[in-house]
This record gives C-alpha cells, sequence and structure tokens, in this order.
C-alpha cells in the first residue's frame, strides 16, 4: 500500500469516527418513559418522557406537549449552597424559554400548522405533522431529534386513527376487533409491559377496569 493510499485510508476512518461521535453525542435517548392509563376513558390519559436524564416532556393522549421540565438535580449552572437552583424564564405568552440550562424556542407565524408550538429545546429540534403527512392529523407532535412519533392512520384498519402507535422503540397496543372479549380501545401493551381488564368472561359490574399491570421497569412502566 502506497503512503498516499494510506493516509488516505486514515483520513477516511478518522472522519468516520468524527461523524459517529458527533450523531451519538446529538441523538436523544429516552431517559425513562411513564404512561397512565384508565379505569374509565379508552386509550392513553397521558405521558412523561425523560430525554437524557435531563429533560422532561409532558405529553397528553393526542402527542400534544402540555409542559416541558428538568430533572430535579440536572445542570442550572447556578448552584448554590443550597444544591441546584432552577431558574425558569418565560415569554409575554407565559411559555418557558429556557429549562435545564437549554433555550427554548418557538415556531413562529410564518408555519400555521406549527404556530406557537416548541421548535427546539437546546440541540434538540422538534417537527409536527404538515399538510405534506396527507395520512395524519396537521399539527401533531412528529419527532423529538432522533425520536419518531408515529399514529395510527387510515392504515391502521383495526385501531381508532390519530391514537399514538409508537414514540421511539416503544410500540403502544389496544385491545381491538381481534379481542372479542376484551374492552375495544384500551391500551394493551406499551413496549414490554402488558395490561389486563376485567372482560366479558369477568362480572360486568367490573368491565373495563384495570385488572393488572405486569413487566413495569425502571425505564417504562405504566400506572394509573
Amino acid at each position: 500500500m502506497s503512503r498516499s493510499i494510506y493516509l488516505n485510508c486514515r483520513h477516511l476512518l478518522v472522519t468516520l469516527l468524527m461523524l459517529i461521535v458527533a450523531s451519538q453525542t446529538n441523538a436523544q435517548n429516552i431517559t425513562a418513559a411513564h404512561f397512565r392509563v384508565s379505569d374509565k376513558i379508552q386509550g392513553l390519559r397521558s405521558i412523561e418522557l425523560i430525554l437524557n436524564s435531563k429533560i422532561i416532556i409532558g405529553l397528553g393522549p393526542e402527542g400534544k406537549i402540555f409542559y416541558v421540565d428538568q430533572v430535579d438535580g440536572s445542570d442550572s449552572g447556578n448552584d448554590n449552597d443550597n444544591g441546584p437552583s432552577y431558574d425558569r424564564f418565560y415569554n409575554t405568552e407565559g411559555n418557558p424559554t429556557s429549562i435545564a440550562n437549554q433555550p427554548i424556542t418557538y415556531f413562529d407565524s410564518s408555519d400555521k400548522d406549527k404556530e406557537g408550538k416548541i421548535q427546539s429545546i437546546g440541540s434538540i429540534k422538534f417537527d409536527y405533522n404538515d399538510s405534506y403527512d396527507i395520512h395524519d392529523i396537521k399539527g401533531r407532535l412528529k419527532s423529538i431529534g432522533s425520536i419518531k412519533i408515529a399514529y395510527n392512520n387510515s392504515f391502521d384498519i383495526h385501531d381508532k386513527a390519530g391514537t399514538l402507535k409508537s414514540i421511539g422503540d416503544i410500540d403502544i397496543k389496544y385491545y381491538n376487533a381481534f379481542d372479542i372479549n376484551e374492552p375495544q380501545g384500551k391500551v394493551k401493551s406499551i413496549g414490554n409491559v402488558k395490561v389486563s381488564y376485567y372482560n366479558k368472561l369477568d362480572d360486568e359490574k367490573y368491565f373495563g377496569r384495570i385488572k393488572s399491570i405486569t413487566g413495569n421497569s425502571k425505564r417504562l412502566y405504566i400506572t394509573k
């Protein structure tokens, strides 16, 4: 191997390593995900995601961002003798402009489908369904950085359109027409966590109530 070929290969290898490190640095990880379900209603009640052990994203059952916060102990850059302090700054609309020492930006009126929604938290970019997403509801949260969010749509004929289908690597499944004795539309599983309900084989007065939740872990758990 000639010296020039060796140097070119070495340069290519260094470049690839730098790209891999950069992609890992910018990637968002779901440190923990808490889903809430209900005895009374179908689907999800709420979702709370912790990203990179620092940022909390609170979501509604349809993927709407209800709140953002920071994990206690995350770097605010403003520690004192009593431990970290958590200064939060807000704009004139009452929306936070900084969290976990990261600036928050919002989409402006130039994009009607996304206007007023969070555009970024630090280096984490947010995106939402728009007119190009013809099978999904416009304005719904589409991604948080590298985390993709999917919804059931017209292609998912056995599930209710608009319900959450997955968040990153976490799949969400519901009881449907194939589950003939079960309460339809209730959450069946989220990842490896299973939810069972009192069904048509049980006392009818308990029908639809949660019977058990199994498989909870530190990273992924479901509660009422």
